[in-house]
């Protein structure tokens, strides 16, 4: 099974990583630094969090990261799991080339496309997880966002997200909580690391 990118496709502001639609670009023209930086830095960070959202996955089940920047993340859950088809998205497109090449040994069950997270260019109904880690407090429209994150989410998936407190959780969770479901915003440690707890809320 592939993800089916409809042929549907519309501009997007090029923004920094996971900064949908954010004037502040601040990691434009610099993706090979922060791909190094989060290669060295982030990677405890991505397997805790990765190992948290393989746990919600079906079997050759979709997930989708949005603000996926250099695909590190994706790179995670797909060593946990051969059996998942992975897409990441992102405003830069240097962050997506990144991305595509540290994909390229799953290209044939991962896809990383440039695009803004008010604009998914998905179908709807199309992952199993949505899933998001530090980028949340970059999107300039929480309510958009997850308005769309909700439209390509399957019925019965989940939309996790990770973030610092600070994060428009608020904003997010009242844009999806139309369709009733309680969220769950709790603690997710990333200790022992150097690393604040982040906040995860699970839709």
């Amino acid at each position: 099974m592939r993800i089916h990118l409809p042929g549907r496709h519309r501009s997007h502001a090029r923004a920094g990583h996971g900064g949908h639609a954010h004037d502040d670009n601040s990691f434009a023209g610099s993706a090979e630094h922060y791909d190094r930086l989060a290669r060295r830095w982030m990677r405890g960070v991505y397997r805790r969090i990765a190992r948290d959202v393989v746990a919600a996955l079906p079997v050759e089940g979709t997930v989708l990261d949005i603000g996926t920047g250099p695909g590190h993340l994706l790179v995670e859950i797909g060593a946990l799991r051969p059996d998942v088809h992975l897409a990441g998205i992102d405003p830069a497109p240097d962050m997506i080339e990144a991305a595509r090449r540290n994909l390229a040994s799953i290209r044939e069950r991962a896809t990383a496309v440039v695009g803004d997270v008010v604009h998914l260019p998905f179908d709807d109904g199309s992952f199993d997880v949505v899933v998001s880690s530090l980028s949340l407090h970059h999107w300039a429209d929480p309510t958009g966002g997850g308005a769309e994150v909700a439209r390509v989410r399957r019925p019965g998936g989940q939309i996790r997200i990770y973030d610092l407190r600070s994060a428009p959780f608020a904003d997010l969770h009242a844009a999806v909580s139309g369709d009733g479901r309680p969220g769950r915003l709790a603690r997710f440690p990333i200790t022992p690391l150097p690393f604040p707890a982040l906040r995860r809320l699970v839709l």
